[in-house]
C-alpha cells in the first residue's frame, strides 16, 4: 500500500514523498494549488535549475530577450509546462530548495543508518 508523507511546504505549495509509488522513478509529488505532479529527484533538481535561470533571458529568434511566461520541464515521457508569475518565483524556488534539502538530509541519515 502506498502512502504520502509531507517533506516540505510553504505558502506556494508542498512536496510529498510517496512510498511504493506506481512508478518507482517518480517517488515525489509536487503540489501547487490543487494540482499534483509526480516527479523524480532528478526532475525536482531540473525544475529548480530552470526556476533559478528564469531571469537570464534567452536571445534566440523566438524569445528575443523577453522573459518567458512559461517554464518547460522536459521529461522522458512527457513535457511539463507551467505558467509562471515572476512575483511568485521566489516562493517557488524556496519550495524546491526546501524539498531538496530534506531529500538530501533523509538520504544522508539513511546512508549512515541514523533514524530520523
Amino acid at each position: 500500500m502506498s502512502y504520502m508523507s509531507l517533506i516540505y511546504k510553504n505558502p506556494y505549495g508542498s512536496v510529498f514523498t510517496i512510498s511504493d509509488a506506481p512508478n518507482p522513478k517518480c517517488n515525489y509529488q509536487l503540489v501547487i494549488d490543487s494540482m499534483g505532479i509526480f516527479m523524480s529527484k532528478k526532475d525536482i533538481y531540473s525544475l529548480l535549475n530552470i526556476v533559478r535561470s528564469y531571469f537570464q533571458p534567452c536571445y534566440c529568434e523566438n524569445c528575443q530577450g523577453k522573459l518567458p511566461d512559461k517554464l518547460y520541464l522536459p521529461d522522458t515521457n512527457s513535457e511539463l509546462c507551467l505558467m509562471v508569475d515572476p512575483l511568485l518565483l521566489a516562493d517557488f524556488e524556496e519550495l524546491l530548495v526546501g524539498a531538496t534539502f530534506h531529500i538530501e538530509m533523509q538520504e544522508t541519515l539513511k546512508n549512515h543508518e541514523i533514524d530520523s
